[in-house]
């Protein structure tokens, strides 16, 4: 099952696409674009119907994204909390570098998957290690 919300400016750049798919282990979001205050409402509502009509962790993929912004963040944050509450889980999976000092400045680095897990999950290297032997 797939859910997509789409949210789009005037400007050709500022897109956001916030699709969710769900696997045996989990719901991914996955965020394509720039999330800015315009496109929040995208990656809200996609959020929100994952949170209502799945169970289980949800995983933000952020490998699509470069910058997040104040709004995003803030919509991750409830959405952990949310989450957190009720015995669910939310991870953040492959942020930049500048999406990881934005998430440790409001301290929510915790929620970023360490390279090591998915390594062990997928049986190769994330593309973010460097080379060093688990």
């Amino acid at each position: 099952m797939t859910l997509t919300g789409l949210a789009q400016t005037d400007a050709p750049t500022a897109a956001l696409v916030a699709s969710a798919s769900t696997d045996a282990t989990a719901t991914v979001v996955t965020l394509r674009g720039e999330p800015d205050v315009l496109t929040l409402s995208a990656l809200v509502d996609v959020l929100a119907r994952v949170i209502g009509d799945f169970d289980g962790p949800v995983i933000v993929d952020l490998a699509h994204t470069e910058l997040i912004d104040a709004g995003t963040v803030r919509a991750l944050a409830r959405a952990w909390r949310f989450l957190d509450d009720r015995g669910r889980t939310l991870t953040l999976r492959s942020p930049s570098a500048s999406a990881v000092q934005v998430l440790g400045l409001v301290d929510l680095a915790h929620l970023i998957e360490r390279a090591d897990a998915r390594r062990s999950t997928a049986g190769e290297p994330h593309a973010s290690s460097n080379g060093d032997a688990a």
